[in-house]
């Protein structure tokens, strides 16, 4: 396994060393100085696994490859499974989001595209989803950001996406009630959407 330090303190590693794995770390590396990511760090230890069929988050966060050239689509992946580091590490106010979420959306798609594997974790999902894209928008530059939600629209948690940005000022009155959040919102400017 290769091991890279990124100059914000996370470990990134390849799994096999490819040429891609390298490729991704370095990008990645890139993102997280370029971006300042230091705020979205939850865990500090990330593989890059080219054979890896999806990102995942535990047990240590993984990335594949498939973003390889996509820097921005690969910000997000980033940041979405650290969000989901910062989900475990308040749980008890996630079940309580959760439980109004329920209310406000009775039924969610479970499977891919549209929701995630079960119910409870595409009601979870609205949450890691809106915690990302709010932290996009206080990141890129409103044509990356817009190419990255265009993208993630219409290539998995489909429905989940368009709720998070249909929604977003009813989600976020429900993670402010119980104090989840990443950032505050951009001063007082229009959402990009």
């Amino acid at each position: 396994m290769a091991v890279g330090n990124s100059s914000a303190g996370i470990q990134i590693t390849c799994k096999n060393s490819t040429v891609n794995e390298i490729r991704v770390r370095t990008e990645l590396d890139f993102l997280i100085r370029k971006y300042n990511l230091k705020n979205y760090f939850f865990t500090d230890a990330v593989i890059i696994n080219e054979s890896a069929d999806n990102p995942h988050s535990h047990p240590v966060l993984t990335l594949n490859t498939r973003h390889l050239g996509k820097e921005h689509i690969l910000l997000s992946t980033f940041i979405h499974e650290q969000i989901h580091w910062y989900a475990v590490q308040h749980f008890h106010k996630i079940k309580l989001a959760i439980q109004e979420l329920k209310i406000i959306y009775p039924i969610v798609p479970v499977g891919y595209p549209n929701g995630a594997r079960d119910e409870f974790s595409s009601y979870l999902h609205i949450i890691i989803n809106w915690l990302e894209l709010d932290s996009l928008y206080q990141i890129l530059e409103k044509i990356q950001y817009e190419e990255v939600v265009n993208f993630l629209q219409s290539d998995h948690y489909t429905w989940i996406y368009k709720i998070v940005i249909s929604d977003y000022e009813i989600i976020k009155e429900k993670l402010d009630k119980y104090g989840i959040q990443l950032k505050t919102s951009k001063g007082g400017e229009e959402r990009y959407e």
